[in-house]
C-alpha cells in the first residue's frame, strides 16, 4: 500500500531555513510543469470540435437564410413584372381612341365640333 507522506499531520514545526521538504528544487519544478492527462486532451479535443461545429452551423444557417431571401425577392420581382405587363396592356386598351368613342357614345356624350379660337378684344 502506497502512502503519501504529505498526508500525515506534522506535530513539530520545522526550523526556519532547513530544506527538509525541498531536496531538489530543479526536479520539483520540472515535475510541477503542466502535465496534460489523456482525459484532458480528450476534453480539449471535444471542446475544439464543438466550437468548430458551432461556427460551421452558424455559417451554414446564415448562408441558407440569405439564399432563401434571394429566392423570395426573385419571385416577387417576377410577380411585379407580370403585373406591370398586365397594367400596360390595360392602359393600351383603355387609351384606344375607338374604345373611348364607344364608351362615350354609351354614356350619351356627343362629339364636340372644331376648336373655335377667339381673338382678344
Amino acid at each position: 500500500m502506497a502512502v503519501f507522506s504529505g498526508a500525515r499531520l506534522r506535530t513539530i514545526a520545522l526550523p526556519a531555513g532547513t530544506a527538509a521538504g525541498r531536496q531538489d528544487s530543479g526536479q520539483s519544478l520540472r515535475r510541477s510543469a503542466v502535465h496534460l492527462r489523456p482525459t484532458g486532451l480528450l476534453m480539449a479535443a471535444i471542446l475544439a470540435g464543438t466550437m468548430l461545429g458551432l461556427v460551421y452551423l452558424t455559417q451554414t444557417l446564415g448562408s441558407n437564410a440569405t439564399n432563401s431571401e434571394i429566392g423570395d425577392l426573385t419571385s416577387q420581382r417576377e410577380e411585379l413584372g407580370r403585373q406591370l405587363r398586365n397594367l400596360a396592356v390595360a392602359v393600351e386598351t383603355y387609351a384606344d381612341a375607338e374604345e373611348i368613342g364607344r364608351r362615350a357614345h354609351k354614356l350619351g356624350l356627343v362629339e364636340l365640333g372644331d376648336v373655335v379660337v377667339l381673338s382678344a378684344p
